[in-house]
């Protein structure tokens, strides 16, 4: 069996990977069961170790490269499970791709590998995906819909090595930028997130971190590497109905950093006032009613009044090296004398 540019494919691999009885049903007739369908000639059921071409535990090579455009699948696989027919727990697989690797592999194996050469014009609008994962929520006329995923990663570490060497990565993206450094249009993106989809559509969170109880994540969002970044954190372009960022009492925001993830300067909220503080304790404090509290003030320009009509808003203060001015109703000013002692 030989596969042919210029051709979808055979019919007998569609018929093979068949099963051995056919039911055909229409809601006005009843199922007719027909015999089974007779296998292509040199065609095994099983072709392992038998150096025969085939699909079960063989290599299968599909090769799709039509004279014209060619609209139909290089190759689907239609799953339908019945109604009441699944078990508790099972895992319903539409396409289940198995590979493993030696301890000694110095190679890359993957599993799936979708890949893509794209050379369309972008003002045609295409839209070039290498591997797409799309789940269509639909009424079931029952009950609530369940869950769906239209992406799941896992990565389980079942090697009981008490400090891994090697990373379990969920997910790597890696978008490398290899066009030359002149390209100022940016259309480079590591990761979009679009959510919603139609006018007045509700999602209620574009990225989510959860951790369950006990478990620990180091960093939620991590910047690494000796590259510059333009902007970290960008919500010029947001309308929130709350606000940007959200802290829970007793949390901070850290003002200097290192990147083993130490810091000395904080600013936050604990519980009851808006705190700057250091390594050594709490440095500024604001009240809600506006009461200050600070290890020191210094007011560094004297600015003193021309005269006592000066204009001044009461609680204005100001001095030189003779007089310490404050401002006690609208454009009235008072002064004491400074002595040495």
């Amino acid at each position: 069996m030989r596969f042919r540019p210029a051709l979808t494919i055979p019919v007998y691999l569609v018929l093979a990977a068949m099963p051995a009885t056919v039911c055909a049903e229409t809601p006005d007739q009843p199922a007719i069961h027909a015999l089974p369908l007779p296998w292509p000639p040199g065609f095994s059921r099983d072709v392992q170790g038998s150096g025969l071409p085939g699909l079960d535990g063989g290599h299968a090579f599909l090769w799709n490269r039509p004279t014209g455009f060619d609209a139909v699948s290089t190759l689907r696989i239609d799953r339908h499970i019945p109604d009441g027919s699944g078990e508790p727990g099972h895992t319903y697989k539409a396409l289940w791709a198995l590979g493993s690797s030696g301890p000694h592999n110095a190679g890359y194996e993957w599993t799936i590998t979708g890949e893509l050469h794209n050379r369309s014009l972008a003002s045609t609008g295409a839209q070039n995906v290498a591997v797409n994962g799309t789940i269509f929520k639909e009424a079931n006329g029952v009950g609530p819909v369940g869950p769906s995923w239209a992406g799941n990663f896992n990565c389980v570490d079942m090697t009981d090595e008490a400090d891994p060497v090697a990373s379990c990565i969920g997910a790597e993206i890696d978008v490398s930028a290899q066009s030359p450094t002149t390209d100022r249009n940016r259309q480079r993106v590591g990761l979009q997130i679009s959510t919603g989809g139609v006018p007045g559509a509700h999602t209620g969170y574009g990225i989510l971190l959860g951790n369950l109880t006990g478990s620990v994540t180091d960093r939620g969002f991590s910047f690494q590497g000796e590259g510059t970044y333009g902007i970290g954190i960008d919500t010029a372009a947001g309308r929130f109905s709350g606000v940007p960022i959200l802290l829970g009492s007793g949390q901070s925001i850290a003002v200097d950093g290192h990147r083993d993830g130490s810091f000395a300067r904080t600013l936050g909220f604990d519980g009851r006032d808006l705190v700057y503080g250091t390594a050594r304790g709490a440095v500024f404090k604001v009240s809600d009613a506006g009461q200050v509290q600070a290890t020191s003030v210094r007011e560094a320009q004297p600015n003193p009044p021309r005269n006592s009509q000066d204009a001044c808003t009461p609680g204005d203060h100001a001095w030189d090296e003779a007089f310490e001015y404050r401002c006690v109703a609208p454009d009235r000013w008072k002064r004491a004398a400074l002595s040495d002692w």
